[in-house]
């Protein structure tokens, strides 16, 4: 809750630890972000995505993935604002907030190592079952009967049938097959779905046990002449790690699962570390009444009386809608409906079109939050940044042919200025809202959800969408067209609603 009063002993908490900080201090305060962003694009984007198609095949794969994220992600909306409130009541002399960070990576690691043994194989279908002609370099495979392949096999039986379903065609209409080898879709189930499920659930909750008291940390240690800077840090070290993640994510095929998870896990450590034994905490002297059933309640719902926390939180939640829906979906666009060069898979493919996206997105980062601070302007740079995405989703509707692929890298790399520009003021908007300082780090787990929730609904409707759509029209990919136009209205909205905002400029 936003607490009125403060007694003498938070106010020299606060005086103590909201102080300017060096550069190479800002840096290491944020290196976290690195660690964790690899992380969660190594795994999101890639790995997970590989893992649920071996465990469950092609034409479930939307479904499972979608209402397994969903699930966890409504498992963090609920235990989010309990850590923030744990956080905040922490009376140790090392602090409150790093203890809760370290026991987070202690539970995320043992989870991410179930998850690796709970699927130990990937699934990342090649291209090399079509043919090649005069384009030197591209493998052309007939995409649209590899896409419709899943939902014919649903309705035609006989393994001798030598025709497709097309579309929303009535079953008894039968469109004959190109003359194109497509190699049946096989079982390619793989592990335990249960164990992985389970495992994946314990990373979520321990995902958020770091990330709610970090935020809260970086909050405390922030000056209000720096929160820019502070944030552009922040959006830059996520970003890079994600270029590092999507980098890291070229050589999937050949390191497996385990050396995924394994790089994954070591990164983390070794960040998670630095920030910790690096950054100075003040004691938790903060003498707050206890958690009961009434504070619980409260927590979640207290912030959202103040306007501009509603109009921050429902920007923020409709950006990250956008970015899960694309991020989520990526690797599956790719593989379904984009010729890919020398017949990568869609994991490559993905990897290569995130570099330069991720670049430029870290660099606009650190350019727009030093810009922010020096003209004290948030919205302008939210409402061109959300512009700036609309434009690049929309265009991607729309690509096709030898060269889609080359374009798509191309939009994707103004898709990243987008991106980045949005991160640079993502958590100064937050910060110059805030009314007080006691119930922070619940405040900012409360916030924070405007993150969880969009994996709690992007995911989950987008592969409800796409498997609908497609089995509807899977010809021209429908179920990506009408993925790609829902996102551009909530890249959209997140531009207008920050225009609600009336103590940010």
């Amino acid at each position: 809750m936003f607490i009125c009063s403060t007694t003498a002993d938070d106010e020299d908490i606060i005086r103590e630890d909201n102080t300017l900080l060096s550069k190479p201090r800002v840096l290491l305060l944020n290196l976290s972000w690195f660690g964790l962003s690899l992380m969660f694009l190594l795994l999101s984007v890639e790995v997970v995505p590989a893992q649920i198609r071996s465990l469950v095949g092609e034409a479930e794969k939307g479904r499972w993935l979608g209402g397994m994220v969903a699930v966890g992600a409504a498992l963090t909306f609920f235990t989010s604002p309990l850590i923030g409130m744990g956080s905040d009541r922490v009376t140790l002399k090392v602090g409150k907030r790093r203890p809760v960070m370290m026991a987070g990576t202690v539970f995320l690691c043992i989870g991410l190592i179930g998850m690796a043994l709970s699927s130990s194989k990937l699934y990342l279908p090649r291209r090399d079952s079509g043919y090649k002609n005069g384009t030197e370099g591209m493998c052309h495979s007939d995409l649209e009967a590899q896409r419709c392949l899943p939902y014919a096999n649903k309705t035609i039986k006989n393994s001798h049938e030598t025709t497709i379903l097309r579309g929303s065609q009535p079953g008894t209409i039968l469109v004959p097959e190109k003359k194109v080898e497509v190699v049946e879709e096989k079982d390619t189930s793989s592990g335990s779905l249960g164990l992985y499920i389970f495992f994946y659930l314990i990373v979520t909750v321990s995902f958020a046990m770091i990330t709610v008291p970090y935020n809260a940390l970086i909050a405390d240690k922030s000056h209000y002449s720096q929160r820019g800077f502070n944030s552009g840090v922040m959006g830059c070290m996520i970003l890079l790690g994600n270029v590092s993640g999507a980098a890291v994510g070229i050589g999937l095929s050949e390191m497996g699962v385990l050396g995924a998870y394994g790089t994954a896990i070591a990164v983390v450590m070794v960040s998670v570390c630095v920030t910790v034994f690096t950054t100075t905490e003040k004691p938790g002297k903060q003498n707050l009444e206890p958690i009961g059933c009434v504070q619980i309640f409260c927590g979640f719902w207290e912030p959202f009386k103040e306007h501009d926390f509603r109009w921050v939180f429902f920007t923020r939640f409709l950006m990250q809608q956008g970015v899960s829906t694309v991020t989520g979906f990526l690797e599956y666009w790719l593989s379904d409906m984009i010729e890919l060069p020398d017949c990568w898979n869609a994991g490559r493919g993905v990897a290569i079109m995130l570099l330069p996206m991720l670049f430029a997105a870290a660099i606009s980062s650190i350019i727009f939050g030093i810009l922010s601070d020096r003209f004290n302007r948030r919205k302008p740079i939210v409402i061109v940044a959300a512009f700036i995405m609309c434009i690049c989703i929309s265009t991607l509707t729309y690509i096709k042919g030898p060269s889609a692929y080359y374009i798509a890298v191309v939009v994707a790399f103004f898709f990243g200025i987008g991106f980045g520009s949005f991160q640079s003021v993502d958590f100064a908007l937050v910060m110059d809202i805030l009314p007080e300082e006691k119930d922070k780090a619940k405040d900012i787990a409360v916030w924070h959800l405007a993150l969880i929730l969009p994996n709690a609904l992007a995911t989950p409707v987008g592969g409800l969408i796409l498997d609908y759509f497609e089995s509807v029209n899977c010809r021209i990919g429908l179920g990506y067209i009408i993925l790609f136009v829902v996102t551009t209205v909530y890249f959209l909205l997140s531009g207008i609603f920050v225009t609600r905002i009336r103590q940010a400029k």
